[in-house]
């Protein structure tokens, strides 16, 4: 993951529509004018200036997604449900 330098940047990414997270586990999102946060099963969103209030202290670094294939479990799959 690429670490953002501050909160400014971080806003920045946001506003192109990309997802940033805190530690890979949560993920904020801007949607219309307010900030979305979605962590743990729990979502809430906040103004731009909230979102720099509470978080401009914090670090920052871009989402990406990873797709983990387990190779056995696709295997065994296709091997069972030969057409």
């Amino acid at each position: 993951m690429q670490k953002l330098r501050d909160i400014n940047e971080a806003l920045a990414y946001l506003k192109e529509g990309e997802i940033i997270t805190e530690n890979g586990m949560n993920r904020f999102v801007m949607r219309g004018e307010r900030v979305s946060c979605y962590d743990s099963g729990t979502r809430f969103s906040l103004e731009l200036n909230e979102f720099r209030e509470l978080y401009q202290k914090n670090s920052f670094y871009l989402y990406e997604e990873t797709v983990q294939i387990d190779e056995d479990k696709d295997e065994a799959y296709y091997r069972y449900y030969k057409k």
